[in-house]
């Protein structure tokens, strides 16, 4: 659906987000607050005040794992069409109880952008569709109880369905910008009139 890894600026290259991740923590205890900046291009102080709000764990030795930076990434993906408080609520469905989570966050966000690749528009719009995709990629979860595979599904499905409501509101967004462009040329043209 985009030439970024959701919720960053870094592009894909054609690579998964599971080989994005493995790269950036096969030798390391973490990531610095830096690298999250210039991986996700949020500000210093937008990540701060996240965890300072406890949308986020505090980062272990001023490094951030591989769960905070998908963590993160989610976040991101998702803040221009909802609020924060609305993300946490539903990550905080899809694992329950955080100290027996279902799937971490890297899992989730590796998932997310696999069926991310796999579907299109029609997809995330369709019920039925989308159920068939985010059920094969849940199926691996077979040691949940069916009550906590309809939580993951259904928190998948809402996580989908805004990021795709995320994408069409940037393209609309920029529609809007050739109309009030067009409509500031109009408008000099006539004061030149």
């Amino acid at each position: 659906m985009d030439s970024n890894f959701p919720g960053t600026i870094v592009s894909r290259q054609g690579k998964s987000a599971e080989e994005f991740l493995s790269g950036l923590f096969f030798a390391t205890k973490g990531i610095m607050l830096l690298q999250v900046k210039e991986i996700t291009g949020l500000e210093t102080p937008v990540i701060q005040n996240w965890v300072g709000r406890g949308l986020l764990q505090n980062p272990v030795e001023k490094r951030y794992s591989a769960n905070h930076l998908a963590r993160i990434m989610i976040i991101n993906m998702l803040r221009n069409v909802t609020r924060l408080d609305i993300i946490v609520r539903i990550l905080e469905y899809i694992n329950g109880d955080p100290n027996d989570d279902i799937i971490s966050e890297t899992e989730l966000y590796i998932d997310v952008c696999g069926i991310l690749d796999e579907i299109d528009y029609e997809t995330v719009f369709s019920d039925s569709k989308l159920d068939k995709v985010i059920e094969k990629y849940t199926a691996k979860h077979s040691q949940c109880s069916s009550a906590a595979k309809k939580r993951l599904q259904g928190g998948m499905k809402t996580i989908l369905t805004y990021y795709a409501a995320s994408i069409i509101k940037v393209r609309a967004d920029k529609r809007m910008e050739i109309i009030d462009s067009a409509v500031s040329q109009e408008r000099k043209g006539c004061a030149d009139d």
